[in-house]
This record gives C-alpha cells, structure tokens and sequence, in this order.
C-alpha cells in the first residue's frame, strides 16, 4: 500500500506513494496522465442512498449513494451527475445522512451489510461539511464496529449527535463524529441492526432502531436516545427477518414496518418474502402494533411485496407454472406519503402502494416491461424519498433508487395494478417513472474487455446486463445485449461479431451476429456448478479455445461448440475457480485460481497445469496456497510463460503477489 498513489482531495492532486516521499507524506504532486470518463452514465447501478436538500424547490440538489461507485450530486435535479467521492479511501457507499439543520453537512456510510454475495466491506463514516467537496473519514469509525454502515440519522435537536446502525449495533456520536459510543448491541451473527427512523416531532431523540435479518429481527425503541433513555423492543416475531421501519411525516405517532418471513409460509413459498406488514398508531408502543396484512392473506398481489411479482404470477397469467423469487433479506424498504399516514410504499423486486393503510396494496412498476414503457422501473428497490414540497396536490414528486440507479415519478398518487391479474400485463396502472441516469456513473461490473480497436468496449454487470459502449457513442451511448445479471464476456478478436458472455454461474451464451442475439454454448458441462459470477477466458493464442471452472477446469477448442473436463477435481463444495489465466507465449500453461467460502478463511490455491491444451478428466493440477483468501485475477507475463502475478481481494494480507518461476517449482512472494 505504500508504493500506492495517493490523492489530496482539498488540493484536487495525485501525490507520491509514501514509500516515495522523502518525508513519508510531504507533498509533491504526482503526474499520472489524463484520463477520460467512458461511461457508461446512462445505465446506472445500485444506489442505495438518496438524500434531498430542503431547499431543492430552488437549488434542485440531491445526493446518490451507489454501493460501487460512491457518492454523486446533481444541482439540476437529475439532468446531470457529478462524483464527488471517487477517490476517497471506500467507494461502497451503503447510506446517506444529511444534516437537517445544515443542508451542506452529509454523512457517507460505508460497507452493504444485507450479506449478498457482491457486497463490499466498507470503511467506516465519512463527512462533509461544505456540500461535498471535499470528505473527511472519521477516524474512529475506522474500525471492525463500522465495516458495515447500514444507515446514519442526524438529530434534528442537535446537529452534533449523530446515530448508525451498524453489523454490531447502533453507535451514538455527540460531537459530530469525532467519537462514538454503542448504544444498543445487537448479534452481527444474526445481522447487526439495519435500519433506524427518529421522531422529528420530539423534544427527546426519539428513535427507533430495526436489528436482525436472517434469524428473529426485532425493533427497538428509545424515547430519550441523547440522555437516559434505554433500547426497549416494541416489536418482535418468531416469524420476523429484517425489517424496514417509516414513521408518518403527517402524524408522528403512527409508524409502518414491512418485516421478511425466516419461514416458508404457506406453501412453503415465502422464504424471504414477506412476512407481514405491522403499524402502531400509539408511537410505536409495544403491544400496539397490529399486522395489517400477511402471507397469508386470501389476496395473492398482497402476500408478493418481497417477491418477484410477475413469477410469482406465470400460472395466473397463462405464462408457465409459478415461481416464488424472494428477495426480502436484499432489497425491502417502505415509506409513508407525507400527507397522508394512510397511503403507504413498500419497494421489495418492484414497488407497490396501499392506500388503506396496508391492507390491500396495488403494484405501482414493472421491472419487465420495456424501458420505453413509463410504467418501468428497475427491479430491486432500495429507497424511497419524496419529494421535500410534497403536499399531494400540487407536487406529488417521489424518487426511488434501485439496482438500475434513480427513478423519478411525477404522480406518487396515480393509479396502481390492481386485481387477480395486476402483474400480467405491463399495461396496467397508472404511475409514470421517468429514469434520472444522466451521467450518473455507479454501474458495478464484474468484468469487460475492449475490442480490437480499443474504440469499443463491452463487459458485464450486476443486474444491467451486458452492456456495450464506445468512444462514439459517449458515456451516455452505452446499450444492454443481454439482460440480468452479466459476468464476463469475451470479443473474437478475428471476427469481433462473435461475441461470448454469460449471466449467473455457468451459463456461458454465444453471439454470432455482433450482440443481436445470444444462443446458450455451455453444451458438455455437466455434473459442475460455478461461483455466481463464473470466469470464463478466451486464449489469447487461439480465439476457438475457452477455459471456464467450477470445482473443475473446462475447455472447449471449436468455439463454445461443446466443452470437455479438463481437470480432475480441483476443489470441492465452494471453493470454485475465481480466475484464470493462459500464457501468451504457451497455451499449455494455464492458472486457476480458487474463491474462499464465504465467512471463511479458507481458499486462495492456485493451480496450475503446462498440458493445457490436451489436459482430459484425468488431468491432475498441482496447485499451492500462497495465503488464504479470494483470488481475483491472474496474469502472465506477456513475454514469459515462467512469470506470472496474482491478485486476492480478502481484506488483510497482502494483495498482490508473484512467481518468477511458476512452472520450475519457484515460491509466489507477496509484493505489495
């Protein structure tokens, strides 16, 4: 890390590595060249963090947090974005506080801790005190209590307190965020505490706090969070996973929570799909809060909140047999329209909206229909925020951010789907969504490559496809090819309409017509599961020959026409192939590297084979553990087959390591 550049955000330049440095930090600014933004902005990503300035009816700003790609600010309510976080210690913005006495003081939380296979572990809090120009991380959270930040408030008593809720409870500031207290613990065995709301009507900090996902969550209430007060639980059940909480802008005393199920349900289909959704009219006392509808509700639209509604659907629709695709634990938030505490919002895959106070609810988007169509928003929602002049008449503006970035409709009370078949067709209801991608760059990808011509460039991406961009066409020019989830991709060089990508695990599809369309090319792989993002590579010696892996290595020599093992057994249960690497100069040598099981320290082999290009089922690969861990990338040198590098993304150790021999029996040593 020493030998990494540094950058001075007050000064706007890249400076020595420390190691460099003559005085181990003094200045000097450091030339590295120009660099131009390829996009793509119009795509966007997963933004999890969305925060209004008060006084947007005149300045029209509001900040985005996306969990890869940082916070970004627009001062044109949407038209354009610009990053003001790029090159702070963490990118992996998981929430948004603004100070409600102070619209220029924000607080970033790091870390997306819903435990989701792609989430990055972050790096404490970090504040702002001039509209976000320039950061500051707060040292003290820099620490194991703030690797997950789930969400930050800001005392409207008194801007020095600032409360997060954390994987290991909630943590109380009273001096801005210099020093920090826990205040409530909770288990990070059984998620940590997600979520918070506090009371803007009260004299008191008056909060509550929402803990637990995957085993029995509970909510939590203090009266007096500033003094004596203590973290009582208001609302449990057997049944409750996580749990998002709202309180009523309009009356304070009423609060809404929309709990996951850590049970199946009826059926058996509502694992991590709801469970019920719970309101107190009496502040949220314990006893009060009454279950306005469950899983088990005889209406079926009711009981898919947390589900994927149109799947859930295919045998009412005519369209197949129904399937419940439950995402409660990933993507579950609820709102109350601040004019009235009747009209209620939960965003699970799509967004539906009850106006009867929770008992019977309409879908209000469809994430499949086309995005032409204005009834489509993003799948995967994460928040939602009003507009800061909504009254419900004049300005009925809401804004919601999923995993496709920041939706906006003009009309939060117009007419949603409703009845036996709401789902079906993308023609019912009524809400318009209009997409405020504009330059807002946070699309987290998995992997790309550049044509041939380095003028086009394609690459996948978390649940925005395979996108495709180029110099002509300009950051805001870029286009899906294939829908979901993308992974890696590959260009025939020789013939760059031949284009490989895939979607989730082994799923490798081939185009033959530059993108237009896609056929599965995954024929002999059997008896083998991969990682949910599967390397695949393409030998730089020969475009027909393509390596991928799961617990063994596969290679196909005619273009994805059919696969034969290549490996015996390399691992086994989750310690899959996460990367691999031929050799320019030899295509029978060949690196696998190997993923660790998630909450383990296990993994991190790299097994290596110099008969690659005729290695059959019975092919033993040597392999050695330089450390334990996930093993990122691999690489040869382009000139010598003997050298190679590897990289581990595991937090602690080192990071990037070489073999200056790594076919003669020479040791990988970490050079980092």
């Amino acid at each position: 890390m020493r030998r990494m550049p540094r950058y001075s955000t007050p000064r706007g330049e890249f400076l020595p590595p420390l190691a460099e440095s003559k005085d181990g930090g003094g200045p000097g600014a450091l030339a590295l060249g120009s660099w131009t933004a390829l996009g793509p902005g119009n795509i966007g990503g997963r933004t999890r963090g969305l925060v209004i300035d008060p006084n947007f009816a005149v300045n029209n700003t509001m900040y985005a947090a996306g969990v890869a790609g940082g916070v970004w600010k627009t001062t044109d309510g949407g038209a354009t974005w610009a990053p003001l976080t790029d090159l702070i210690a963490n990118l992996a913005v998981n929430s948004l506080a603004m100070d409600p006495n102070n619209s220029s003081i924000l607080y970033a939380g790091t870390g997306e801790g819903v435990f989701n296979s792609d989430a990055v572990r972050g790096a404490g809090i970090f504040k702002t005190t001039n509209g976000g120009t320039n950061w500051t991380q707060l040292s003290s959270t820099n620490n194991s209590n703030f690797h997950y930040v789930m969400d930050i408030v800001v005392s409207h008593n008194n801007s020095s307190r600032v409360y997060a809720a954390t994987r290991t409870g909630v943590w109380r500031s009273i001096d801005g965020g210099t020093i920090w207290t826990q205040v409530h613990s909770f288990s990070s065995a059984a998620g940590g505490c997600l979520d918070l709301e506090i009371r803007r009507d009260q004299a008191n900090d008056y909060l509550f706090a929402s803990c637990g996902t995957f085993s029995q969550a509970s909510v939590y209430r203090n009266v007096d969070a500033a003094g004596v007060g203590t973290w009582n639980s208001v609302l449990t059940d057997a049944n409750m996973g996580r749990t998002h909480l709202a309180i009523a802008p309009s009356t304070p005393s009423t609060i809404y929570a929309v709990s996951a199920s850590i049970t199946g349900g009826p059926g058996g289909n509502y694992l991590d799909g709801l469970y019920a959704v719970w309101r107190s009219t009496s502040n949220g006392d314990s006893g009060t809060w009454t279950i306005q509808v469950q899983n088990t509700n005889a209406t079926k639209l009711n009981t898919v909140l947390l589900t994927n509604p149109v799947y859930a659907f295919l045998t009412e629709c005519g369209f197949g047999t129904s399937a419940f695709f439950n995402q409660g634990w990933y993507d579950n938030v609820i709102a109350v329209d601040p004019a009235d505490a009747n009209r209620v919002w939960v965003g699970g895959i799509d967004l539906f909206r009850s106006d009867d106070a929770g008992a019977n609810w309409g879908m209000a988007s469809h994430w499949w229909a086309a995005s032409s169509n204005f009834r489509f928003a993003h799948a995967d929602q994460h928040a939602v925020v009003f507009h800061p002049g909504y009254n419900g008449s004049t300005n009925k503006i809401m804004f919601v951010g999923n995993d496709g970035g920041l939706f906006r409709t003009n009309d939060a009370r117009a007419a949603t789907a409703t009845g036996a078949l709401a789902p079906c067709s993308t023609s019912n209801g009524s809400v318009a969504w209009t997409e405020l991608n504009n330059t807002y760059g946070v699309t987290q990808f998995y992997h790309g490559v550049p044509y041939p011509s380095g003028t086009t460039y394609f690459g996948g991406t978390q649940d925005n496809g395979t996108i495709r961009g180029s110099d002509g066409g300009g950051a805001d020019g870029w286009v899906e090819l294939l829908g979901g989830d993308g992974g890696y991709v590959a260009v025939d060089p020789s013939n760059t309409s031949i284009l490989y990508a895939e979607n989730t695990g082994l799923s490798i599809q081939k185009s033959i017509d530059g993108g237009v369309n896609f056929a599965d090319a995954q024929t002999g792989i059997t008896g083998d599961t991969g990682l949910f993002i599967t390397p695949f590579i393409m030998d730089p010696s020969n475009s027909s020959r393509l390596w991928t892996g799961g617990n063994f290595m596969w290679r196909t020599d005619n273009a994805a026409g059919t696969w034969t093992k290549a490996s015996t057994q390399l691992q086994a249960g989750l310690l899959k192939v996460s990367a691999i690497a031929v050799a320019p100069t030899d295509s029978n040598r060949v690196l696998a590297g190997i993923a660790q099981s998630p909450g383990s320290s296990n993994g991190g082999f790299i097994h290596r084979t110099d008969v690659g290009t005729t290695s059959t089922s019975s092919t033993a690969w040597s392999s050695v553990q330089p450390r334990g861990g996930y093993v990122s990338w691999l690489a040869f040198d382009p000139t010598d087959s003997n050298v190679a590098y590897a990289t581990y993304s595991t937090f602690t150790g080192s990071h990037v390591w070489k073999n200056s021999n790594v076919f003669g029996g020479g040791a990988w040593t970490a050079i980092d």
